[in-house]
């Protein structure tokens, strides 16, 4: 395996072979959430959903999961009309695949008590500086940012393969589209729980 693997399994591994490990992710992301009190409300976002079934957690990870899909699929076939929705729906489960890391974190007492501690100490600096919180939060920080960026990777990876885009002019428009679509998905699901 070398690293355009890491960075396109799309173009590696079967569509079957996606499409099972995506319904695993998806599976595990709503056993996740009902663990973590966390749900997907979009692509990118995940949200607390504290004291909520497993229903209500379940419904609206699907639900986000779905419009991305859908959203996707409908900007792929205007792009090019070969577009396969196998291949949108790879895409996009894929690329969710590693957020499932970011439901656990907040799950993890030491982390919590790193960020309170440096709230109490921001809002009252006295005594000394609570350095190993601070170097946890900042690990933390770096951690996230390192799985998002790869997340937004696979994503884009995933759509240019299945859409076959070349022209600067649809990368732009698929950010466009993105960008809303995941702002819009928050906006309805948040009305849900």
């Amino acid at each position: 395996m070398n690293w355009k693997t890491v960075f396109n399994p799309f173009e590696r591994f079967n569509e079957k072979q996606l499409l099972l490990t995506g319904i695993l992710a998806v599976i595990l992301s709503i056993a996740t959430g009902y663990w973590t009190g966390t749900t997907f409300t979009s692509i990118y976002k995940i949200s607390d959903a504290e004291n909520a079934s497993f229903k209500i957690i379940a419904i609206t990870t699907l639900l986000s999961f779905m419009a991305a899909i859908a959203i996707l699929f409908i900007l792929g076939k205007i792009l090019n009309n070969k577009t396969r929705i196998i291949d949108i729906i790879n895409t996009v489960l894929i690329s969710q695949l590693v957020l499932i890391l970011f439901q656990c974190i907040g799950k993890m007492p030491y982390i919590r008590l790193a960020g309170k501690n440096l709230i109490k100490y921001e809002s009252a600096p006295s005594g000394t500086f609570p350095f190993t919180d601070f170097l946890i939060m900042i690990s933390m920080t770096c951690f996230s940012i390192i799985t998002l960026v790869y997340s937004i990777t696979l994503f884009y990876n995933g759509f240019k393969t299945a859409t076959n885009i070349k022209k600067w002019q649809h990368i732009v428009l698929f950010c466009i589209v993105s960008l809303v679509s995941i702002l819009a998905c928050q906006i309805v699901i948040n009305k849900i729980i």
